[in-house]
Formats: structure tokens, C-alpha cells, sequence
């Protein structure tokens, strides 16, 4: 990874995890986050934007996780998509520069 993508990693995961705070869940500073990568079309890892989601909504648990449920699963379980995530992961961002 290069400085640039280490520096914007961190301020992902200071963030929180961007659906604990759509849902307006208090734990969001509790929970360690992890970057999901939001792939569209088959596109790489590498080339493709992140979100911050806490293990939870990013994996551990197959009923609830976008890994678990996949892309349309997790969006109608939750009522977000990960672009409507990444778009709010975005406003953050730049609310906080």
C-alpha cells in the first residue's frame, strides 16, 4: 500500500463503522473497523473505493454481513447499499477535513 492509501485507511477507520451510525447504533467507538471494499462490474480490490464497517456488518455474522448476505441481500436486510454507504462515507469525510 502506498502513504496516500494508508492515510485515508486510517481516516476510514476512525470513522467508525458507517452502519452502526446509519443505524444510530452507540457503539460505533467500541467496535474495531474494518475496510470493505465496494466492488462493482468485477473490478479489483485494489482499484475499487472503501467503506468502514465494524466485523459484524462486515463479516462474522453469515445472516447479517455484507460477505454473509451478499450485495443485494445485505442492501434489502438493511435498507442501505454499500453505495449509499460510500456515498455517506464520503460526506463524512469530507465534513471532517
Amino acid at each position: 500500500m502506498t502513504k496516500k492509501e494508508i492515510e485515508h485507511y486510517g481516516k476510514l477507520a476512525r470513522l467508525g463503522c458507517i452502519l452502526c451510525r446509519q443505524m444510530d447504533i452507540r457503539e460505533i467507538d467500541d467496535s474495531p473497523t474494518e475496510i470493505h471494499h465496494v466492488r462493482r462490474y468485477g473490478q479489483k480490490r485494489a482499484n475499487s473505493e472503501a467503506i468502514p464497517l465494524c466485523a459484524w456488518h462486515h463479516r462474522l455474522d453469515s445472516r447479517t454481513s455484507v460477505h454473509g448476505l451478499g450485495h443485494k441481500g445485505f442492501a434489502k436486510y438493511w435498507g442501505f447499499s454499500e453505495e449509499d454507504l460510500l456515498e455517506k462515507t464520503k460526506e463524512l469525510l469530507n465534513d471532517n477535513n
